[in-house]
C-alpha cells in the first residue's frame, strides 16, 4: 500500500455525495488535503512554479469539482484507484488555470491581490488591475443576487483574511459551504470583468469602463 495515500473509503465518499452539508466533509478535507497538495507539486514542476496562493486556490477548486462530480461519481477499483481520480482532476485544474493566464497576460494578480505579478508586468498594472477586480467585486455585491449571508461569509474568508474554518464556525455552517460562496463569488466577479472587456480592452481602457459604471451607478 502507498503509505503517502489513504485507504480509498467507499463509505465517506457515499456520505458526501449523500449530503454537501455532511460533517464527513471535515474527513475528507483532512485525508485528501495532503494528498491534492502533493498533486499540485508534482503537477506545478512541469511548468511555471505555483505559488502559495496558486496552491490555496487550486485545493479549495478541487474539492470543490469533487463536490460536484460525486452524486454521479462510482467508486470501482477495477476501474483505477481513487487516486488517480483525484490526480487527473488537479492536473485539469492546474492545466485551465495556465490556459487562462495565457489567455489574460496582463491580469495576474490574484483575486485577492495576493498572487504574484508575472515578470512583464509593471506594479502601476498590477495596483490597475486590483482596483478594477475591486470595482468589479463591489459590482457584484451590489447588484447580483447573493444573498446578505453568502456576502458576509466571502467579506469574512476572502477580504478580511479568516481562515475556513472560522468563518465556518461563526456563521454555523461547514467549510466546504466558505469555499463553495468564494467559488460562486469570484466566478461573478470574472464574469463582470469579461462583460467590461477584459482580454478584449487595454487595461487603462478596462479600468476606466468600470470607473464610469461606477459613476452611473452612484451619481
Amino acid at each position: 500500500m502507498d503509505e503517502t495515500f489513504p485507504a480509498t473509503s467507499p463509505t465517506l465518499l457515499r456520505a458526501i455525495a449523500a449530503d454537501p452539508e455532511s460533517p464527513r466533509w471535515n474527513d475528507f478535507a483532512r485525508l485528501y488535503g495532503p494528498v491534492v497538495r502533493r498533486c499540485l507539486a508534482r503537477t506545478g514542476a512541469a511548468g511555471r512554479p505555483l505559488g502559495a496562493a496558486d496552491r490555496d486556490d487550486l485545493v479549495q477548486e478541487t474539492f470543490l469539482a469533487v463536490a460536484r462530480a460525486l452524486p454521479g461519481f462510482r467508486y470501482d477499483p477495477a476501474r483505477g484507484r481513487f487516486r488517480g481520480y483525484l490526480a487527473t482532476v488537479v492536473r485539469n485544474l492546474v492545466l485551465r488555470r495556465r490556459r487562462e493566464e495565457a489567455a489574460r497576460p496582463e491580469v495576474a494578480v490574484a483575486e485577492t491581490g495576493e498572487r504574484e505579478a508575472a515578470p512583464a508586468t509593471t506594479d502601476a498594472e498590477r495596483e490597475l488591475m486590483l482596483e478594477c477586480w475591486t470595482l468589479a467585486l463591489a459590482r457584484v455585491l451590489r447588484e447580483h443576487a447573493f444573498t446578505p449571508n453568502a456576502k458576509a461569509v466571502f467579506r469574512a474568508h476572502v477580504l478580511d483574511d479568516r481562515p475556513a474554518a472560522d468563518v465556518a464556525a461563526e456563521f454555523r455552517m461547514r467549510p466546504n459551504a466558505v469555499y463553495q460562496v468564494k467559488d460562486r463569488v469570484l466566478r461573478a466577479v470574472r464574469r463582470e470583468l469579461a462583460a467590461f472587456g477584459q482580454g478584449r480592452l487595454p487595461l487603462a481602457d478596462l479600468h476606466e469602463a468600470l470607473l464610469r459604471a461606477e459613476r452611473e451607478a452612484h451619481p
